[in-house]
């Protein structure tokens, strides 16, 4: 190799963090060169002549490693997220898993836009927040803003700071959010919530990387991650002319879709014990467990408040619990409205009713995918994640 041995490659990307898997074939095969490449992390090494059969093995097991290692990050993600006060990220699920998955994939860069999708109540913010701490910012600010909260007339203010006199109001400068996100993450909630002139600021500084505050002349460099998240169908709005088209492409470059509490299993079980404990401390009393009876009414209920509804009703499940055991009876009604009966059919009965309907809703929409989602009364990305989930075309 014209300037650098097998050895100062591996060297120089192990300095670099990469994670990467070297087995070395090289025509030397003295024992030295063996064992510097093994010290430096080499998984295997041979010296040529090489048997095809003996080099397929060493790949095989250096697949099987690498799956151990993923696994290992994917386990070690959910701790770090449990620990961090992020429940609604606890889980097992398939859908979950998936969820954690691209959130490390993601994290691991270092100015991709994120769009997170998703019904209220499924944690949207906290998955923004995890994309924060496992990215290289974590030492940097996380703000937050709901762009619900913020009047139009003060938005460009709040995000983009103001100089002193700007306005009548405007005693002081004021530091936007921004620039206080600065090296950070910056999260916008309910971006769909935001007006269209909004929508064209927000625009200009993901693209040019540069504001300038209210007032001011001079433009600041602000390096900053955007994670946008929203529970509406961004692509139906830009097709309403509710939403611009060029911040849409700008905002979807990596989209995680969170799904709703009722498609995760037992998730709701192992939410409802976490959130229990966590009650019971918090309120000092000596409830322990969940009955059997209330685990099933609780797995059967189809939470349309999602992990949001589950962690309430615990809250007043366990405040009305006067033994160790909560019971239906600290449930109240609430589990047997009639969302429950949909746990009378199968879960294999559930998917092929499902599967049949989008099949249908997208023959008569001649495959049109936001015409079906409208017509099935879902948002398109909740589309898209059943289509996925069903292995549908």
């Amino acid at each position: 190799m014209p300037g650098l041995d097998g050895l100062g490659v591996l060297r120089a990307l192990r300095e670099r963090g990469e994670d990467v898997e070297f087995i070395f074939i090289t025509g030397i095969g003295d024992l030295q060169t063996a064992v510097a490449a093994l010290r430096e992390g080499a998984f295997d090494f041979f010296t040529k002549p090489v048997r095809l059969a003996e080099l397929a093995a060493s790949l095989e097991r250096t697949r099987r490693y690498q799956e151990m290692k993923r696994a290992k990050k994917r386990a070690d993600a959910r701790l770090q997220l449990e620990g961090s006060g992020a429940p609604d990220l606890i889980g097992d699920s398939g859908p979950m898993l998936e969820v954690l998955a691209l959130v490390e994939r993601v994290a691991a860069t270092d100015h991709t836009t994120v769009l997170i999708c998703g019904e209220s109540g499924t944690g949207k913010e906290l998955v923004a927040r995890a994309v924060h701490e496992q990215s290289p910012r974590v030492e940097s600010p996380f703000i937050s803003l709901n762009c619900t909260a913020v009047p139009d007339s003060l938005f460009e203010s709040e995000l983009f700071g103001h100089e002193k006199g700007a306005f009548t109001d405007a005693s002081e400068r004021k530091i936007g959010m921004f620039e206080l996100s600065g090296g950070g993450t910056l999260f916008l909630d309910e971006i769909a919530d935001m007006s269209l002139p909004s929508q064209a600021k927000i625009l200009r500084v993901l693209e040019e990387r540069r504001l300038r505050r209210v007032g001011g002349v001079h433009e600041i460099a602000v390096d900053v991650r955007l994670v946008a998240a929203t529970n509406r169908d961004l692509q139906q709005m830009q097709d309403e002319g509710l939403f611009r088209q060029d911040l849409f492409y700008r905002l979807n470059v990596f989209t995680i879709t969170l799904p709703p509490l009722r498609e995760r299993g037992d998730d709701i079980l192992r939410l409802a014990d976490y959130f229990l404990d966590n009650f019971a401390r918090d309120f000092r009393k000596n409830v322990t467990r969940i009955s059997d009876e209330a685990r099933a009414m609780l797995r059967g209920y189809a939470f349309p408040g999602n992990v949001r509804e589950l962690r309430n009703l615990l809250e007043r499940a366990v405040i009305l619990c006067d033994s160790d055991t909560l019971t239906p009876a600290q449930f109240g009604d609430i589990l047997h409205a009639p969302a429950a009966a949909d746990a009378l059919v199968s879960a294999d009965d559930l998917a092929s009713i499902e599967t049949a309907t989008i099949r249908q809703a997208l023959d008569r929409c001649g495959g049109r995918q936001a015409d079906a989602a409208r017509l099935l009364g879902i948002g398109v990305d909740a589309l898209r994640y059943r289509l996925k989930k069903f292995g549908l075309r």
